[in-house]
């Protein structure tokens, strides 16, 4: 894998784990019912999708490199597939989505797609 990869993961992974750790934090502190499973969940996949989603923009850096702004929107979008094909059902199981359940996926979500973000601007830098 490549050192870029590694690299960008392991960044990331520190990001989120603070967020995560600060997350929980918050319920505790508010002695609100914690959904663990749910935040472990949405921290997961999105620390997931966007290791992938960078790992294919590494890859076609070299080849496609024109086209790394329409990967990422791939991406990004299908991030947004993920969460309504996954997440918004678990979500919606009691009939109504809450705020807590809904910032559960979307604060990783924010994270991942600012962190990505950072790096595509760095890579596209690194191109020219």
């Amino acid at each position: 894998m490549d050192k870029k990869v590694i690299s960008f993961a392991l960044q990331l992974f520190g990001v989120l784990l603070l967020l995560a750790l600060l997350h929980v934090a918050f319920f505790y502190a508010r002695a609100t019912e914690l959904p663990i499973d749910l935040i472990a969940m949405g921290y997961v996949v999105n620390f997931a999708m966007a290791v992938a989603i960078y790992y294919v923009m590494v890859l076609l850096a070299k080849k496609q490199n024109k086209n790394l702004g329409f990967i990422f929107l791939i991406g990004s979008t299908l991030k947004f597939a993920v969460y309504f094909l996954i997440f918004d059902p678990l979500f919606m199981q009691d009939g109504s989505q809450s705020k807590i359940e809904f910032f559960t996926f979307f604060i990783p979500y924010i994270t991942c797609l600012i962190m990505e973000t950072l790096v595509l601007v760095k890579l596209l830098k690194e191109m020219d």
